[in-house]
């Protein structure tokens, strides 16, 4: 019997989520790495295009050229990082929504947290893609399953959403935000299931993983 290649991959802990993200705020990655919501998004998307994206290319895109302070402390973040690539991947390929992890961006009386740019970072990995997605799939069917992630990016253009009342987009905005994690395995689902294709999955909303005030992340 095959394994589940996602009993190969240990999830990070929270606690080491903060190590991570410690890390990359020191002076070896300053203003050069992704934040963990910049790198999970931007994952995601590497992970689920067409092409398989080898770390070679994608590592000095969400890291930068750091010089690190010690063989250690590479050792460290490449342990963790190609963890938590690892955990994304078996994850979608199990069709596990994913946790995401996001910052908190409210006022502490509200429950607001920063989708856009989680979604700006996902579709640099689409564009971060050698083949175009939309020339590996069916164009319709591709700019379809990206429109909610464009819209949470704030990448759709104003004009053409003056038809829609302030209410309706409000509802619109929160129904992809709701839907954002069962989305993502859809849209890796789909390439998966090219040439033979495969019809529409429905988008019923699972609980998502948000965290405050920092980015850490619930399992």
């Amino acid at each position: 019997m095959s394994k589940n290649p996602a009993d190969s991959v240990v999830p990070l802990t929270d606690a080491e989520i903060t190590a991570l993200e410690t890390l990359l705020a020191t002076p070896a990655f300053a203003k050069q790495a992704m934040g963990l919501d910049e790198m999970q998004g931007f994952l995601c998307a590497v992970i689920s295009g067409p092409e398989q994206v080898p770390s070679s290319r994608w590592l000095p895109a969400v890291l930068g050229d750091p010089v690190y302070e010690s063989a250690a402390q590479a050792e460290e973040v490449m342990s963790l990082l190609m963890r938590f690539y690892g955990e994304i991947a078996t994850g979608l390929g199990a069709g596990e929504a994913p946790a995401l992890v996001l910052n908190y961006d409210g006022d502490g009386k509200s429950d607001e947290y920063d989708y856009a740019t989680w979604c700006l970072a996902y579709l640099d990995g689409v564009d971060f893609a050698t083949t175009p997605w939309d020339e590996v799939g069916d164009a319709d069917e591709v700019n379809e399953l990206l429109f909610p992630l464009s819209l949470l990016a704030g990448e759709i253009d104003p004009k053409s959403l003056k038809q829609i009342k302030p209410i309706e987009f409000a509802t619109l905005v929160a129904e992809c935000e709701d839907d954002l994690p069962l989305l993502l395995v859809e849209i890796y689902q789909y390439f998966r299931s090219r040439p033979a294709g495969s019809g529409k999955t429905r988008r019923d909303a699972p609980a998502v993983a948000k965290v405050k005030p920092g980015t850490k992340k619930l399992h």
